[in-house]
């Protein structure tokens, strides 16, 4: 299950505090750089597939069961988050 915590930005699934994560943005769909490395698995382009960048500069790729309306719903709140977070 994921969820995101508060108005910090922080994404978390599971039980372990590996599993906490500052979100700086996210986007609908698969980036460059996953589309590249599953080329050959032809999955890249799965409905309510989204994914969000950390504030060290890593990618997390999530699918959401309902379709491509929840992905932009999670990825709408991130950024909602993310430009309160500024101000």
């Amino acid at each position: 299950m994921l969820k995101m915590v508060g108005a910090a930005r922080i994404l978390q699934w599971g039980k372990s505090s590996k599993r906490n994560v500052i979100c700086r943005r996210a986007e609908v769909g698969a980036s460059d750089s996953f589309r590249w490395n599953r080329r050959r698995k032809f999955n890249t382009d799965e409905p309510g597939l989204f994914h969000a960048v950390t504030t060290k500069q890593k990618e997390l790729h999530f699918v959401c069961e309902v379709g491509i309306e929840m992905a932009e719903l999670w990825v709408g709140g991130i950024k909602l988050l993310s430009y309160l977070e500024l101000f």
